[in-house]
């Protein structure tokens, strides 16, 4: 199951991946006229909303960053568009 978390507060850090931060496969910034930034990962347990929450991304990119750490909007399962929350499975 792929879940797509939408994030606020969004900031890319540099440096290696840090015991507890989650996977991530995919990273978007959508910069239209209401910009906003989701990751993607195949992780079973969303953070719920409202949480501080941190990504590492899957392999390294050579993009300057590593790291994405951001406050939970909301979690969706991909496929289906549901809300998830922490736990769901």
């Amino acid at each position: 199951m792929t879940v797509r978390i939408y994030l606020a507060a969004v900031q890319l850090l540099a440096g290696p991946p840090e015991p507890g931060d989650l996977p991530v496969e995919r990273l978007f910034v959508d910069a239209s006229d209401l910009p906003e930034v989701w990751v993607e990962t195949e992780r079973h347990l969303a953070p719920s909303p409202g949480k501080a929450a941190s990504f590492a991304l899957a392999r390294p990119l050579g993009l300057g960053f590593e790291r994405v750490v951001g406050t939970v909007e909301r979690s969706v399962d991909k496929q289906s568009k549901e809300r998830v929350g922490e736990g769901d499975r």
